[in-house]
């Protein structure tokens, strides 16, 4: 069975790397040629995943469409902006037996559409599921175990998913939930900036991260419940479980945003730092749009939004905790 990744980053990496491990051939593309001269020369992926020795089984290719019409399964790991203007112009020569697996997180700012609603407009004829949960790259990529889920219809596709992905130390669920699952691993990273406004102010108080998290997942099971998800979903590896591993890694981007507001630096100077706003920032605004539309109240992401553009600082949000936020 030939696997296709479309976006070899710290996650397309990582998973590619995983089912080629699992003995399965994989053809990924990435648009950086550097990142694609390097997996197929030297087996190393340095700029995501340093000092991790990738499969023979991996190769890379600049090519989008000999991943789309050589792949019985592809993967879909590349930032939830790029991807409409990436996919749209393959749409037409994608093989339509060809199952999709979503793991871009985010919403498209301009159509107001989930990832996993985007590929199911752009590949109406294939099926399409959706792989989340608390799933750090630089930790399965060492071999350290996770559980994730795996969303969608029907279930022989599941299964041959889960076949590639699935060994000792990395393991699937299912679920049919797949707006849930989706929305789990997208609401998430709104909250996680919360984590790093800790950070940036030296607050390690275990009770105040509990209750901050607690209360966010409140949150984010009430939007997602507004949104046609079950909130079961969000009391099990997509929604809590996805919060916790993100919210606690030293390697979240989402978190290293709110560290840096924390500091003072303005969106600009943190663009600069980071070359690019990480998908909680981008989420954050349309969320809050949508949750006015569907009479829903966000407190806390609200406060979030309003310590990122400066209406106040990192320390009225953390004194204001329980008092404004908290309802």
């Amino acid at each position: 069975m030939r696997v296709g990744m479309i976006g070899l980053g710290n996650m397309g990496s990582a998973i590619a790397n995983l089912i080629a491990g699992n003995g399965y051939e994989v053809l990924g593309w990435e648009y950086n040629a550097d990142i694609v001269q390097e997996i197929n020369s030297d087996h190393l992926n340095s700029r995501y995943l340093p000092d991790i020795d990738l499969h023979e089984n991996l190769s890379a290719t600049s090519e989008l469409q000999k991943v789309a019409g050589q792949s019985q399964i592809i993967f879909v790991a590349i930032p939830s902006a790029f991807v409409k203007p990436t996919l749209e112009p393959i749409r037409y020569q994608m093989n339509k037996d060809s199952v999709l697996v979503n793991m871009a997180k985010g919403i498209d700012g301009k159509t107001g559409l989930t990832s996993y609603q985007t590929l199911s407009l752009l590949f109406p004829g294939n099926s399409i599921l959706m792989l989340s949960g608390p799933t750090i790259a630089n930790e399965f990529a060492r071999n350290m175990p996770t559980v994730v889920v795996l969303a969608g219809e029907h279930r022989q596709d599941l299964l041959s998913v889960a076949r590639l992905l699935d060994n000792n130390c990395f393991r699937t669920r299912f679920s049919d939930d797949t707006t849930g699952v989706e929305l789990g691993g997208i609401l998430k990273n709104i909250y996680t900036i919360g984590l790093g406004l800790f950070d940036g102010k030296d607050i390690t108080s275990v009770n105040f991260r509990a209750a901050y998290l607690t209360i966010a997942m409140e949150e984010i099971a009430k939007m997602g419940s507004a949104m046609g998800a079950r909130i079961e979903t969000f009391l099990y590896l997509a929604g809590i479980g996805d919060l916790l591993a993100t919210s606690l890694s030293e390697h979240s981007h989402n978190r290293k945003m709110g560290t840096y507001l924390a500091q003072g630096l303005s969106l600009d100077e943190i663009r600069s730092k980071m070359g690019v706003l990480p998908e909680g920032y981008n989420t954050l605004q349309i969320i809050l749009y949508v949750a006015e539309k569907l009479h829903v109240s966000m407190p806390l992401a609200k406060g979030l939004w309003d310590v990122i553009h400066g209406r106040y600082d990192a320390e009225y949000f953390i004194e204001s905790f329980i008092k404004d936020f908290v309802v």
